[in-house]
């Protein structure tokens, strides 16, 4: 039979001849982030803290001096991911050639299994939970949407998960069973803020493909115009963009006509015939009226002249 058991997190450096050993906020960081190199141990030799684990989830509060830290970390041999806040000003997190500054309060996600360099400019206290790869029930795709960014501490499933784990920290007489429990809750938390920061995203950053269209149509007048021009602007090759339009059912050449032909209607159809066919050809990137005038015509069925004359008696 089990004996359900209390479980108490661990308090350290908080009072004078402590039972604890020196030094074991380092043991407490290397369970979460590897091993740690310290631009001044002297700073974290009167660091006192928090400590909770259960079930592969680690947290710990670290109460820090009030003067700059930093710190460097190697990354654990398993994958996973660590959540970071500062609670007494902002915290700068680097990994992977990737910088971000979170203001206090807001919270860093980074990789378990990657160096980390980290930095409170005005130390104070430090939170940090590990969180092992098998729960993180998340595509890359949404991970991406977390990763190395600075997380509003407003968004709702970040304060829930936050309050979990601050409960499980500061409550001294849990069970196994309670204890068991607030830790699922805490994962099963998870994928519920990784999909509502993903969804944030999607909704902030429109996809690529919508992003050139957008600016296709901010240079239909320039005639040389082209998939390398937009290829440029969007850091990959003409052939991905190529790729973009293929996979709707067109080219990026035939995307760019119709638009051009497009607007160019328009303008022939609303003008009241104040500018002259040759000049909305060009406005158009047409640099050959004669073309523009056939491939009018086979779009429309009709030369634009025709189409200018019958709208101008329209009105």
């Amino acid at each position: 039979m089990r004996h359900n058991r209390q479980v108490t997190p661990l308090k350290f450096g908080a009072t004078k001849g402590a039972e604890y050993p020196e030094g074991l906020w380092r043991l407490v960081l290397r369970e979460m982030l590897g091993d740690i190199d310290v631009a001044s141990d002297t700073i974290f030799e009167k660091a006192s803290g928090l400590f909770f684990a259960r079930l592969g989830l680690s947290l710990t509060t670290l109460y820090l001096p009030a003067t700059p830290v930093r710190f460097w970390t190697t990354g654990l041999s398993e994958s996973g991911l660590v959540i970071m806040r500062a609670m007494q000003g902002p915290l700068v997190v680097e990994q992977r050639q990737r910088h971000v500054e979170a203001r206090e309060g807001d919270v860093i996600f980074a990789m378990a299994d990657a160096p980390l360099t980290i930095e409170l400019p005005l130390g104070g206290r430090f939170d940090c939970a590990y969180l092992p790869g098998h729960v993180v029930n998340a595509s890359d795709t949404q991970l991406s949407a977390i990763l190395m960014k600075q997380i509003s501490a407003s968004c709702l499933p970040l304060q829930l998960l936050i309050t979990y784990a601050g409960y499980m920290l500061q409550q001294q007489r849990q069970n196994d069973s309670h204890a068991d429990m607030m830790v699922r809750h805490f994962y099963q938390l998870l994928p519920v803020l990784v999909a509502e920061l993903a969804a944030d995203t999607k909704r902030a950053n429109p996809d690529r493909l919508t992003v050139i269209k957008a600016t296709i149509a901010a240079n239909l007048a320039e005639s040389t115009f082209s998939v390398a021009d937009v290829a440029r602007q969007q850091g990959v090759s003409a052939r991905a963009v190529q790729k973009l339009f293929q996979r709707t059912g067109t080219t990026f050449s035939r995307y760019l006509s119709e638009r051009r032909l497009e607007g160019a209607k328009d303008a022939l159809m609303l003008g009241n015939g104040t500018m002259s066919v040759t000049q909305i050809a060009f406005d158009f990137g047409f640099d050959d009226p004669a073309y523009f005038s056939r491939a009018f015509r086979k779009r429309y069925g009709i030369c634009p002249r025709d189409l200018q004359a019958a709208a101008r008696k329209a009105t």
